[in-house]
């Protein structure tokens, strides 16, 4: 279908991002697709069983799409790795981004973005929102964290261009977040609406520089920050409802040629100040091609409803959604939708359960593993009585939208025989580290997993308590490495930058001695 012959409901359809619960087409997907021409689609977790199912529900949705529209659908996934992970079984479960720095170079970035952008093709996905291209420089940011390469600029624009590269290569369209940088924040923006301060010439930078980076080597997407950057906005305007950033700045300073994406416009930073519909259509004229709206399905109609409204009262001129579409439309008839629709799954199977990026994904992990300090407690040994204290793997963000049970304890009592293990929550009780402190009494060693813990610092209380009774603890962050932050005294510190199947086996590769933890902190601690 040409431009010129598209209904204004059919353009801004075009536009719009809609998410949708269940495993199969339902009646809000088809509706969204057939009675108001959306055109594109975000997946989750939640409409995930395994390879195959989703293989199946992408091939009825793009024919659905193809019958309805004439038009291919964007399907597109936070497949970020790590913890925000959506594919989780069948397929290769990759590291994050902070596990890749920490253990792997620009060739394992480039190799990350190819094996992942091959499986993503196979199984009918076209778009990918990752990398995380923020610069983590702040301890207490509680949703990007681990998500990011690190505090360093450069390398997080080396490693980005590079994944960016290798997913591109496949057809696979890579996205850049969150624009102009969520890494100096202390509110996550699911939550709450938040500002960065900084003046021009420390985000130029810091902040921008891996974007600006990444424009130069052809990224085809970049998403939007739900933050304010006082430096290039005055108004109180979050980065996506700002002209100012994501024309003035992204679309004309940076010269991005490429799709500008809001994040989810559901997210409290928008809806509790602005309300998703008319922040999208605030987002639109602020220079927004494709505006998420991820699981509501009265608020994606009543969000295209109110854009078409704004252009017919010419609040929006109908050129600003012309020029939109039509990037759109020049971008989807580069993705060969007809070669996935052609396809059987028998056809992709082997490229998407392949042994060899589930060995490549197994090494980074096992390189990232890193070793702060250690005053001779490790190896552990398999006869010794030890005590293991964790948290189980939980979603903390808004951005995990779950997380399958996953408790590195269960792992530690298979390869250790005399093993005792607790799980603690994220802010263990008066009561519960006062048993635990007891318990730890004459144990060879403890090993404290903590999850997050410089912002629960109840996790912080209950080692200084058992550090007080024994002395031989060896404590691991199952995410943000600045759990360590003034535990200098603890005699046996390690990293493992994410709480995943494939970091709990490289984890106990390391504390038994069977591999040598090689991985680097990307952030100062």
């Amino acid at each position: 279908m040409k431009l010129e012959n598209m209904t204004l409901q059919q353009k801004i359809g075009q536009m719009l991002v809609a998410g949708f619960s269940g495993t199969e087409l339902n009646d809000h997907i088809i509706k969204a697709i057939r009675d108001y021409h959306i055109g594109n689609v975000i997946l989750f977790a939640r409409n995930f069983k395994n390879p195959k199912q989703l293989y199946n529900l992408n091939k009825e949705l793009q024919e659905l799409a193809l019958k309805e529209n004439g038009i291919p659908l964007f399907i597109t996934i936070d497949q970020e790795g790590g913890m925000v992970t959506r594919i989780t079984n069948g397929a290769t479960f990759f590291p994050g981004n902070m596990a890749l720095s920490a253990g792997g170079n620009e060739e394992d970035a480039y190799l990350y973005g190819k094996y992942c952008g091959e499986e993503l093709k196979a199984m009918g996905i076209n778009f990918n929102l990752a990398p995380v291209l923020d610069v983590n420089n702040n301890k207490d940011n509680p949703v990007i964290g681990i998500r990011s390469y690190g505090e360093d600029p450069e390398r997080v624009s080396r490693l980005g261009s590079a994944y960016i590269k290798g997913i591109q290569e496949n057809g696979i369209i890579a996205t850049g977040k969150h624009f102009p940088g969520h890494g100096d924040t202390k509110v996550d923006s699911h939550l709450e609406l938040s500002s960065v301060s900084h003046n021009v010439d420390r985000l130029e930078k810091v902040e921008l520089y891996p974007f600006n980076e990444a424009i130069k080597n052809g990224i085809k997407a970049i998403m939007s920050a739900h933050v304010m950057f006082p430096a290039y906005e005055d108004r109180k305007l979050p980065a996506t409802l700002s002209d100012k950033v994501l024309t003035d700045l992204l679309r004309n300073k940076l010269n991005f040629k490429g799709l500008i994406l809001t994040d989810c416009m559901e997210m409290n930073a928008i809806d509790k100040y602005f309300g998703t519909i008319e922040a999208a259509a605030m987002a639109v004229k602020a220079g927004a091609d494709m505006i998420f709206i991820s699981h509501t399905k009265e608020k994606q109609i009543e969000a295209l409803n109110r854009i078409m409204e704004k252009v017919e009262s010419k609040e929006i001129e109908e050129d600003r959604i012309n020029e939109s579409v039509r990037r759109i439309m020049e971008t989807k008839s580069k993705i060969h939708t007809e070669s996935f629709i052609n396809s059987s799954f028998k056809d992709v199977e082997h490229i998407i359960d392949n042994s060899e990026h589930k060995a490549f994904a197994q090494k980074i992990s096992n390189n990232s593993i890193t070793i702060v300090r250690d005053d001779k407690l490790l190896p552990v040994k398999a006869e010794e009585e030890i005590l293991i204290i964790s948290t189980n793997a939980q979603a903390i963000t808004g951005i995990e939208d779950s997380i399958e049970k996953r408790s590195i304890n269960d792992y530690f009592q298979i390869e250790f025989p005399n093993c005792d293990a607790e799980i603690i929550s994220l802010k263990p009780s008066e009561e519960q580290m006062e048993l635990l402190k007891e318990k730890s009494k004459g144990k060879d060693k403890v090993i404290i997993c903590t999850y997050n813990a410089n912002l629960n610092i109840e996790q912080i209380d209950l080692v200084n308590r058992i550090y007080k009774c024994n002395k031989n603890i060896i404590m691991i962050p199952m995410r943000n490495p600045y759990d360590v932050v003034n535990l200098d005294y603890i005699p046996c510190l390690i990293l493992a930058y994410e709480y995943t199947p494939i970091s709990i086996k490289s984890l106990i590769k390391v504390v038994k001695g069977e591999i040598e933890a090689k991985g680097i902190c990307p952030v100062t601690l």
